[in-house]
């Protein structure tokens, strides 16, 4: 049994991601979770912040999710924000600034047009 640092409750070891009972995380699985998905949408929040808040194209800026980040040239693309995310933020800089920011539907069209043109 252990204690999650973050509900405080008392919980078998098999509910903390990793082994043994000196190797377990200090969160259980849920908590553990819920921390990983909010730190992912503080960094994504930050990188939208970072690229100017709202769409390039129209100036949609409702909901974080549905902000993408359009590489301008896809050769320099060296990862995608699924990846990026799990990075520093120098690191994460660097790519932003191959990009633009845009919504789901700017981005859609963006890439049809580019499809179309080619």
């Amino acid at each position: 049994m252990k204690i999650c640092l973050k509900c405080n409750k008392e919980k078998p070891l098999t509910d903390f991601y990793g082994r043994g009972s000196d190797k377990v995380h200090s969160y259980c699985k849920p908590c553990f979770n819920r921390y990983s998905y909010e730190r992912w949408v503080d960094k994504k929040k930050q990188a939208i912040d970072y690229k100017g808040g709202c769409c390039q194209h129209c100036g949609y800026s409702k909901y974080y999710g549905a902000l993408q980040f359009h590489h301008l040239d896809p050769s320099q693309k060296d990862m995608d924000w699924s990846k990026l995310r799990k990075y520093k933020w120098e690191t994460m800089q660097e790519e932003l600034d191959k990009c633009i920011l845009l919504c789901a539907n700017c981005h859609a069209e963006e890439h049809h047009r580019l499809w179309c043109k080619g």
